[in-house]
């Protein structure tokens, strides 16, 4: 198995990515990737750059506000980021984005949600299933 990626899982009533990554970053990117592609998307040439922090809290929490952000800034901003820096610090984190305006959008996504959410530490980094609500 490659040391990252995601891919969908069958889930009865909403949409599930299993998300897998070398350390907690590469599984916070993965899970974007996985997201803009449950969005379906046709990009704009025009660039956007985004900052913006998050609280420290666990594991958890901090993918679930940070794909919420992404998921705010595709639905009501229009805008998917692809690229990603982060930075830890005592209070949280600040993630640093660029991407593109969206065009087009084949499938709209309501919410992330903590429905059966782990983040596990394994012995290849970690792993995730995430819930949206469709």
């Amino acid at each position: 198995m490659a040391s990252h990626g995601y891919q969908e899982v069958d889930h009865t009533a909403d949409i599930a990515l299993r998300v897998w990554g070398e350390d907690f970053y590469t599984l916070l990117r993965q899970a974007a990737y996985g997201l803009n592609d449950l969005l379906g998307v046709v990009l704009h040439d025009t660039p956007v750059e985004v900052f913006f922090a998050l609280q420290q809290d666990s594991v958890e929490t901090l993918l679930v506000d940070f794909l919420s952000e992404l998921l705010f800034l595709a639905e009501e901003k229009e805008q998917l980021f692809d690229s990603f820096l982060f930075d830890e610090h005592d209070d949280g984190l600040t993630v640093q984005m660029t991407g593109r305006k969206i065009l087009s959008q084949d499938r709209h996504v309501k919410a992330v949600t903590f429905h059966y959410l782990d983040v596990a530490q394994t012995d290849c980094g970690f792993e995730v299933t995430i819930t949206f609500d469709v």
